[in-house]
This record gives C-alpha cells, sequence and structure tokens, in this order.
C-alpha cells in the first residue's frame, strides 16, 4: 500500500456493493423460510412414519441445514465489505489529515512517504531563530511521517483482512464447505469477533453468543491474554461452553475453594446451609482423592475435569472422567430423581447405583473396555438441572424441559472445543427422570441444527418417558437405544389408562400413591409418566439386554443399570454403544 494509492482510492463504492449483498441475504431467507414452512414443517406435522418417513425427513432436515448454512455464509459478505470500506475510510482520513498538516507546516511529501523540508542559508545556520526552525521541522517531519506510515500500515492490514475472508467465502461457495452448519457457524463466530485491522475482539463474547464463537474468540487470544482472562475474569469462563476443558477444570476448582470458604465462614448457618456444605466438599473430596488415584498407573483411573459448578437452585457440578477435548468417544449422562450434588461426590459411594460419579466412571472403565487401539474416553455427569427430589416433582416434565437447553449447549460446547481432528463420537445417556431431559434435549437439537449440535447416540435407561411418542422423534434413526429391567419400578409403572394409585404407592410408599392415583386416567395403553414407553416395541427404539433385577427389591433394580456388580450385561452393551459399537450390544425385543 503506497500514498498514491490510498490517497485515491474510493472505498465508498464498497457500500454499494455491500448494499446489494444485503438485499441478495434477505431474499434468500425468504425463500429458505418458505422452503421450510412450505416444506419441512409440514412433513414434521404430518405424522407420517416409517422406514420411508425417517429418510424423507432427514434429507428434508439435511437439505433446510444446507439452506440455512448459506444463509448464514451469504449475510457476511456484506458484512465484510462494509467492514472494510469503514476501515478504508478510517486510514484514508488518516493519510489526508497527514498531508494537510505537511502541507500547512511547508513540509513535503514524496510518493513513498518521505518528509522532508527546504533547507535554510547555510550562512544562516549559526542563528537562533534558525536552529529552533530546524529543530521544529525536523520534529514535525518525524510525527507526520509516523502518521503517514501508521495510515498506510492500517489500510494495508485491513486489505489483507478484507480479501483474506473474502478469499475464505469463496472458497467454501466454490467446495460447497459453507453448506456444513458448523462450518458456517464457525466463520459467523469469527466475523461476529473480528474485524479488519484486528483479528479478534478482546472483549468478552456476548450472552447468548454460540459455543462455537465462545470457541474461537479463545482461540483467537493471545496465550499471554487467555491468561490475563483467567486471571482477572474466572467467573466469566468456568461454565462457558465452548471454553476448553482444561481451563473450566482450572478455574472451577478455584470457585468450589471459594464457595467452601464462604459457606464455612458462616456466622450461624442453618441447617441447609451446613448441609449445601457438605454436598459442596463432597464434590471437592472426590476430585482430591481421584487426582491420587489418577496418578497411580496401576489404578486404572482417567484424571477429574471439573466442567461446572454453581450455587442455582438445587447447585450445579459437572464432572468428566477424562478429557473431552482430546477423547475419541465421549459420553454425558443426566441423572434423575434426588441426585443432588453429594451423590457426585463421595456420599453413597456404599450404596450400589446411588452414587452417580461411581456410575459415571462406570461408564468410562466400559468404554475403554470395548475401544480399539487409538482410542479414548471421557464419560461426564452432569448436574446442570434441578433434579426432581421426589415423586410429586418427578410426576411433572418442567424441570426435565427447563434443564434441555442447557444440557444441548452443553453437548454443543464438547463439540467445539475439542481439538482432534476426527470429530468426536458422543452419546448421552439419562436414566429415569434424567431419560427424559435426554430426550427433550435431543429433539431440541435435531430440530434447531443451527443453533446446537446433537449427539450421535442417545441412551435411555430406567425411563419414565421421554417426551417423545416415537424413537423417530429424537432425530437420530437407529441411534436410540434403551435398557430396562424387567423388575424396574419406574419402568414397569402402570399405564395412564389405569388406575395406578395403588401399584405406585406399593413400591414407592405414601407419595408414590397420591401421584399414581393423579396420573392414572388417560387413554394411551403405552404411556408412562413422560410419553410413551420407550421399552414398547412400538416405540422403536433398540432395546438391549439388562438383568431382570429383584421382584422384591424395585428401587434397587432401578439403580443398577451402571453398575458392574447387579446389572448383568447392561454396563458392558452401553460401553459398546459409546464406543461407536453399537453392533456388539445384545438386544432383546421390545414388551
Amino acid at each position: 500500500m503506497d500514498i498514491a494509492a490510498l490517497r485515491d482510492a474510493r472505498p465508498g463504492d464498497l457500500y454499494g456493493a455491500a448494499d446489494a449483498y444485503d438485499r441478495l441475504h434477505t431474499a434468500f431467507q425468504e425463500h429458505t423460510s418458505t422452503w421450510k414452512r412450505g416444506t419441512a414443517d409440514r412433513v414434521h406435522q404430518s405424522q407420517w412414519t416409517g422406514q420411508a418417513a425417517t429418510g424423507a425427513m432427514a434429507s428434508i432436515d439435511g437439505t433446510t441445514g444446507k439452506l440455512q448454512a448459506a444463509g448464514i455464509e451469504l449475510a457476511l459478505i456484506g458484512a465484510v465489505l462494509r467492514d472494510g470500506a469503514e476501515a478504508f475510510e478510517l486510514a484514508r482520513a488518516k493519510l489526508l489529515q497527514a498531508l494537510a498538516d505537511a502541507h500547512a507546516k511547508d513540509l513535503g511529501v514524496s510518493e513513498r512517504g518521505d518528509v522532508s523540508w527546504e533547507p535554510l542559508d547555510p550562512r544562516s545556520r549559526h542563528d537562533p531563530d534558525a536552529a529552533d526552525y530546524e529543530r521544529t521541522q525536523q520534529a514535525a517531519a518525524r510525527d507526520i511521517g509516523d502518521r503517514i506510515g501508521l495510515a498506510l500500515r492500517e489500510a494495508a492490514e485491513a486489505d489483507r483482512t478484507t480479501a483474506e475472508r473474502l478469499r475464505r467465502y469463496t472458497a467454501n461457495a466454490t467446495s460447497q464447505a459453507g453448506l456444513d452448519l458448523a462450518t458456517a457457524s464457525g466463520d459467523s463466530a469469527a466475523a461476529a469477533l473480528a474485524g479488519p485491522g484486528r483479528l479478534y475482539a478482546k472483549g468478552l463474547p456476548p450472552e447468548g453468543a454460540t459455543p462455537t464463537q465462545v470457541n474461537s474468540w479463545w482461540r483467537g487470544l493471545t496465550p499471554d491474554e487467555q491468561q490475563r482472562l483467567i486471571a482477572a475474569h474466572p467467573e466469566q469462563l468456568g461454565n462457558r461452553d465452548g471454553i476448553p476443558a482444561a481451563v473450566r477444570d482450572r478455574v472451577n476448582q478455584q470457585a468450589l475453594g471459594k464457595l467452601i470458604e464462604q459457606l464455612q465462614a458462616q456466622p450461624h448457618p442453618s441447617d441447609e446451609e451446613r448441609a449445601r456444605l457438605r454436598r459442596y466438599e463432597s464434590v471437592r473430596d472426590r476430585l482430591a482423592a481421584d487426582d491420587k488415584l489418577a496418578a497411580d498407573p496401576a489404578a486404572d483411573h482417567p484424571r477429574d475435569y471439573l466442567l461446572g459448578i454453581g450455587t442455582e437452585g438445587q447447585g450445579r457440578a459437572i464432572i468428566s472422567f477424562g478429557n473431552p477435548d482430546t477423547a475419541t468417544d465421549v459420553s454425558a449422562y443426566v441423572p434423575g430423581m434426588t441426585t443432588t450434588l453429594g451423590s457426585l461426590g463421595t456420599f453413597g459411594r456404599n450404596d450400589v447405583g446411588a452414587n452417580e460419579g461411581d456410575n459415571a466412571l462406570n461408564v468410562w472403565r466400559a468404554t475403554r473396555a470395548q475401544q480399539g487401539p487409538g482410542g479414548s474416553a471421557a464419560s461426564i455427569v452432569w448436574l446442570g438441572y434441578d433434579a426432581p427430589p421426589g415423586m410429586s416433582d418427578a410426576a411433572s416434565g418442567d424441570r426435565g424441559k427447563a434443564g434441555a437447553p442447557a444440557y444441548a449447549n452443553f453437548l454443543t460446547g464438547i463439540r467445539a472445543s475439542h481439538e482432534g481432528g476426527r470429530p468426536p463420537h458422543i452419546t448421552s445417556i439419562g436414566h429415569s427422570y434424567g431419560s427424559y431431559l435426554v430426550g427433550q434435549a435431543t429433539m431440541l437439537a435435531t430440530r434447531h441444527r443451527d443453533t446446537y449440535l446433537p449427539p450421535d447416540d442417545v441412551i435411555i435407561v430406567g425411563s419414565p418417558g421421554t417426551g417423545a411418542a416415537k424413537a423417530a422423534d429424537l432425530g437420530l434413526p437407529g441411534r436410540v437405544w434403551v435398557g430396562a429391567a424387567a423388575y424396574d419400578g419406574v419402568t414397569n409403572l402402570p399405564s395412564k389408562n389405569e388406575v395406578a394409585g395403588g401399584l405406585v404407592g406399593s413400591i414407592f410408599g405414601p407419595v408414590g400413591t397420591v401421584v399414581g392415583a393423579g396420573i392414572g386416567h388417560a387413554t394411551d395403553s403405552d404411556e408412562l409418566w413422560l410419553g410413551s414407553d420407550p421399552a414398547d416395541a412400538d416405540f422403536g427404539g433398540k432395546r438391549f439386554s439388562v438383568a431382570d433385577g429383584s421382584v422384591a427389591h424395585p428401587q434397587d433394580t432401578h439403580l443398577e443399570y451402571l453398575t458392574p456388580q447387579n446389572g448383568g450385561p447392561s454396563l458392558d452393551n452401553i460401553g459398546a454403544v459409546v464406543a461407536g459399537h453399537g453392533d456388539r450390544a445384545q438386544l432383546v425385543a421390545g414388551r
């Protein structure tokens, strides 16, 4: 970039081109909306089922995704042209002002940017006024030369960045890579946070930024900037989906320590505050004990990562056994009713199936047993919602629906922060009420692929229903796996068209009697509390083999799916699915 090129440039013409692309984008969005309303939405609402329907819907959804991705890419071009025009205009204005100041000071500027002035008569060089003149002109020339150099550098950087971004979008259009939603979303993130003259904005992403945008922003920071943010704003990073797991673990472990200190400092704690302190201490104690095991090669124990911690509602905690950013196979397990922070930590470790942290660790071991060379696993237990504390709350889907967006966003973040060249194979696992949340989150993700990235497989065990009428409603054809024990007190609850109070009461006590009586009058014979019975043959899921359990102890049976002690083949089948080897799972017929 030289003076003549910048001085004579007409960056304003780029605004006209940007407006033209904006109009084209608007027309294309109208076309996409017409397609979605007239075709995609009608097919999904048609109640069409069967193999042909599943294939048609997958094809239609693929087309919708491509149209949405193309719209995202097209919207970026006008913004790039407008950003470039603004950057060029700013640099040109700086150059023109520097040239005007040079002229006012009787300074000459060459086309190369050299600044000079008329020399004085040699005979007057010893004149004090002449000496001042020389010093003044020399300083002015240096200042104007610096300003001209800065304007040229800014214009060159704007030119380079604008051209680079346009070349990327052109290449995406030519290769059709821009028809992939993940690619388009990544481009959108970079465009939102970047601009000519600077690679990435250094401020924090706005509230509502997608995990892909968050991760693109993070990767654009220098190592020094990342460390400064970790030190200055840890609270903004620990629970932010899209931030690398190692960073989240680091700041969350610090946050957990501070939270415990605050609770310990309460001068007159209530019983609830003391109980809350014990639950957070339980998580801390588990992490500390597991760190020691992970350091022992003979222990066969992965390193723990604290991916989330918070005080919202009943408390929040997310623990990963293994690093999800580097694992080839990742599972994210959502536990159900009565789960607390304590049951992720060290509470209940002597009760088979009651400790949800141990259950997730069991899944890690089962997955590793199924993996071949080069495989690695991360097994996550996700308590990012308020699990129902009892039967009365579990009879409603409100808590599951409320937690579903956070879980869907979390899984999207796992994909966004993954470091491997190959995308991870991600499996959602939901037990009991957690299976309802998983079902809601999966439907949310598969129906809004422009916002979320859904899992590859879904496993539901001990389920009271997912909210879906059929497995196909989850949007993952052939990838919905179901475990239901013969004597599980939840999966064998009476259907809604039966008077359920007596049986529910016999299984779960007086509260269950009240709940059962309230839900015991409906019409669908294959429905449980929260939708169709996933173990029913008509649901269409792949039911795998589990231990029958004990008719005398239905509550214990309900807790044993993720245990090696009493779950029978359940855990091995789950490990096979998580490892991407669903063909190894032992299948049984639906009810």
